[in-house]
């Protein structure tokens, strides 16, 4: 009960500091081939407008794919297509298809970003983070094609140095991501795979780099290692988001702390792409103090 009131609070005062984003002009769209694609609850549409609004002032081109509830009402979507400046194809997720892979835990966004990225380049972006400066890396490996991933400072490895990293860094993993990193000692194909240990909150696909088969290959293969109930703990579409960008045509890892995120201890001065993840999103509301100065920027625009 609680952290319930507590959540509430926390919710109601980040959207009270950002409650001007719903005042910001819609997007000037500039049509391309970049896909921006999301997965929203309703509770996060303000969030996930503002994290919107400033990527795309950061990438200035393409259009948003958003992953909603069937239950969404139809004015939520409305406005959200009116703020997209139409620019916008909704996708239900209790319709897409998971193949041989589970359905929840984000997996469902993954696969629609694979799909997706058959005919396009695709950014998927989480609600919670924020394009909080210059982003040229990103822009460069969209526009080279390249897939690229938001990471923890660590570059390209091999799965034996991904193991040999974690032995090394994280001697008695407890949590699923750490788990499957070390599974990776067992995994047949280890000899020719990569991985990056990053985030899916941030990651980019490039057009005709992977198919979908590559992720649901490695769900039934890591599956038969860590067993059904293990894998299907919260946290395994990350790390499939990581391995699929790893095992790309030349993936690109950005740079750390410029992209980052974000903890208790982190030097905001320093990140310029931040990911304000679940369990620190209200810490100070550093997040929502943030994205106010950006949305300000984004109404003087309008006003010019």
């Amino acid at each position: 009960m609680l952290y319930r009131l507590r959540q509430r609070y926390n919710y109601w005062q980040f959207e009270r500091i950002i409650a001007a984003v719903h005042d910001t002009p819609p997007v000037r769209v500039v049509e391309s081939d970049l896909r921006i694609l999301s997965m929203i609850a309703e509770r996060d549409i303000a969030m996930y407008l503002m994290a919107a609004k400033v990527l795309y002032r950061r990438l200035g081109h393409g259009r948003f794919v958003l992953i909603i509830d069937r239950d969404l009402p139809q004015p939520r979507r409305d406005a959200l297509s009116r703020h997209l400046g139409g620019a916008v194809e909704f996708v239900i997720l209790e319709d897409i298809p998971v193949g041989r892979c589970q359905r929840g835990g984000t997996w469902e966004r993954l696969l629609t970003c694979l799909d997706w990225s058959e005919r396009h380049y695709v950014v998927q972006m989480d609600a919670d983070t924020l394009a909080i400066g210059d982003i040229p890396e990103a822009r460069d490996a969209i526009a080279a094609n390249r897939a690229f991933t938001l990471a923890e400072g660590i570059p390209l490895q091999s799965f034996d140095e991904a193991v040999a990293w974690m032995e090394a860094n994280v001697p008695s993993p407890t949590h699923i991501i750490d788990a499957t990193q070390y599974a990776f000692a067992q995994h047949p194909d280890r000899a020719r795979l990569n991985y990056i240990r990053g985030s899916s909150g941030f990651a980019g696909f490039a057009k005709g780099g992977v198919t979908r088969a590559l992720a649901e290959d490695f769900h039934v293969r890591m599956e038969e290692i860590l067993g059904r109930a293990r894998w299907r703990e919260w946290g395994t579409e990350q790390v499939a988001s990581n391995f699929v960008v790893a095992n790309s045509p030349d993936p690109v890892v950005l740079p750390h702390p410029d992209y980052a995120t974000i903890g208790p201890e982190a030097d905001m001065s320093r990140v310029r792409f931040g990911h304000f993840i679940g369990s620190y999103r209200f810490e100070r509301q550093r997040f929502a103090r943030a994205g106010a100065a950006l949305i300000r920027d984004l109404l003087t625009n309008r006003a010019a």
